[in-house]
This record gives structure tokens, C-alpha cells and sequence, in this order.
């Protein structure tokens, strides 16, 4: 089994630690997955070829991309939808032969996803998330969406709408900022009066696209009332990986790496409020109940 291999079987049978698999995607990223192509004078990327060591926003990024595939493959889905798909590379990296993998964002992705996977067969539309029918392209066992929310002038809209595209049993897989955490400095869903006034604002990239956030309490309310249950809500990153606080000045290296991460963990331990505010992360999944 080469390297790569050993790296990406955690993604799928959890042959190595998610710690293992973190620090070397921190030291050399994510081409050491095995689905970024050959590095070269026009597709350099940091995300892709350079390091991230915590405590930074590179390793935050990091931790979140690689927990959401952890999670994603845990679920052992046979199709998979995902809105807002950005660049593609969550499905290149979750693309199996036998599974159905559609895409779906406003930018054209078909030569993205070809670069990453030649011969792929996931399907590509590009639409606003909201022009997707499940009658034009089915249902799936899993639904990604992921940092779509915080994006989106009607939260509760998007989640019934995705609630139309999953199977009897099948997941929703959502990822999204704590709006809890004790620097978020947005309104949070149930201060929101009138959602109308992000209508002209919504759909815009990155953290400055960033309407309003949601409490775990909030989004919990939110799956609840659309139906979902089994709701799991995974509270994580803390400023020793985000380097939110001014720790960003702290030493960073391969070898600290390690520390970072158990220290991040350790939090975990210190109870669920504790965590509500110190963890800038969530990643939701929820399940529609079979017939």
C-alpha cells in the first residue's frame, strides 16, 4: 500500500487515526489525498501543495474539510448530493465507482471536476441551489451543503427544500460557524425580524458573504421542525486550531502540530457549554425516517 493510499484510508475504513491524517495534510495539503492533480506552474494552490499548521485559519480549514469527509463515509451512502459545491473537491475525494455523485453550484464545474478525476462520472448543475427539482435529478441517501447556510437569506427554506432530495433513511450533512462561540460578533437566527433585508446580500463567497450565524440550539429548532431527526451536532476547532485570539502568533510546525490538535481535543472533556462557546465550528447531520 503506498502513502497516499494509507492517507485516504482513513476516508474510508479508518485504517489510520484522523490525527495521522490531519497532521500530514496540515505539513503538505490535500494532494497528499490522492485526488489533486500534478502540480504545475498554473494550478498552484496553497490549499493543495503548501502547509497550514495550527493555529491558523489553513488548519481550521483543514480540520473541518477532512472531519465533514470522515463523517460523510461513515454514513456509507450509495449517492450523494451536494449544493453549493464550490471547486468539486468534496466529491472527487468522496467519488467511489459504484456510487452516484451529483454536484451542484453556480459556477460550471465540469472541467474542474475533470482535472481532478479524468473519466469521472459525477454529474454537474449549474443552477442557483434553489432551481434544483428532485424531480430532474432524484433523491440520494446523502445531502451535503456545506458553509451554505450562513449564506442564505431563508435558513429554514434551504433545509426543506434539501429535505426534498433525500431518500426514506437517508442524511443531511451540514456545515456551518458556531454562532455561539463567544467572538461571533453576527446576529443569530432567532434575533433575526425580517429575513427579507439579506435577500439582495445572499450568495455571496467567503467569510465576508456571511449573513447571520446559528446557536446549536437554533439550527437543532430548525431540523426539528422540517422533520429530521437523529440529530448529531459536532461542536469543534477551538482557537488553539483556528488561531483565533491572537494564538495565529504562537509557534507552528509539524511537530507542534500534535500538541495542537490534543489540546483542541481535550476541550471536548470540558462539557457541552463549555464547548458551545469555545468551538467556531459546527458540522451537522440529521435523518429523515424511513416509511
Amino acid at each position: 500500500m503506498s502513502n497516499v493510499d494509507k492517507l485516504v484510508a482513513p476516508l474510508t475504513n479508518l485504517n489510520t487515526s484522523f490525527r495521522e491524517v490531519f497532521i500530514e495534510v496540515c505539513s503538505q495539503g490535500y494532494s497528499v489525498l490522492g485526488r489533486t492533480p500534478a502540480l504545475n506552474a498554473e494550478n498552484f494552490n496553497p490549499w493543495q501543495y503548501s502547509s497550514g499548521h495550527p493555529p491558523s485559519y489553513l488548519a481550521q480549514g483543514r480540520y473541518r474539510f477532512l472531519k465533514t469527509l470522515e463523517i460523510a463515509q461513515s454514513l456509507q451512502p450509495k449517492s450523494i448530493l451536494e449544493v453549493a459545491a464550490g471547486g468539486g473537491f468534496n466529491a472527487a475525494c468522496l467519488y467511489e465507482a459504484d456510487r452516484r455523485i451529483v454536484i451542484n453550484d453556480m459556477r460550471l464545474l465540469e472541467d474542474e471536476i475533470q482535472k481532478l478525476i479524468p473519466g469521472n462520472t459525477i454529474e454537474t448543475f449549474t443552477c442557483n441551489l434553489f432551481d434544483l427539482k428532485p424531480e430532474s435529478i432524484g433523491q440520494f441517501d446523502l445531502v451535503m451543503a456545506c458553509e451554505v447556510l450562513e449564506h442564505v437569506a431563508y435558513g429554514a427554506q434551504l433545509i426543506n427544500h434539501l429535505k426534498q432530495f433525500l431518500s426514506p433513511g437517508g442524511s443531511l450533512l451540514l456545515t456551518t460557524p458556531n454562532g455561539s462561540y463567544f467572538r461571533s460578533q453576527l446576529p443569530t437566527y432567532s434575533q433575526i425580524t425580517d429575513f427579507s433585508v439579506f435577500e439582495n446580500e445572499q450568495f455571496k463567497p467567503d467569510a465576508d458573504g456571511h449573513l447571520y450565524l446559528y446557536t446549536p440550539e437554533e439550527i437543532h429548532g430548525l431540523l426539528n421542525s422540517a422533520g429530521f431527526k437523529s440529530i448529531s451536532i459536532d461542536l469543534s476547532t477551538t482557537p488553539l486550531l483556528s488561531g483565533h485570539m491572537g494564538l495565529r502568533l504562537l509557534p507552528s510546525s509539524r511537530l507542534l502540530t500534535s500538541m495542537y490538535y490534543r489540546l483542541d481535543s481535550w476541550t471536548k472533556n470540558l462539557g457541552i457549554k463549555a464547548r458551545t462557546k469555545l468551538c467556531t465550528q459546527m458540522i451537522i447531520t440529521a435523518k429523515i425516517e424511513k416509511n
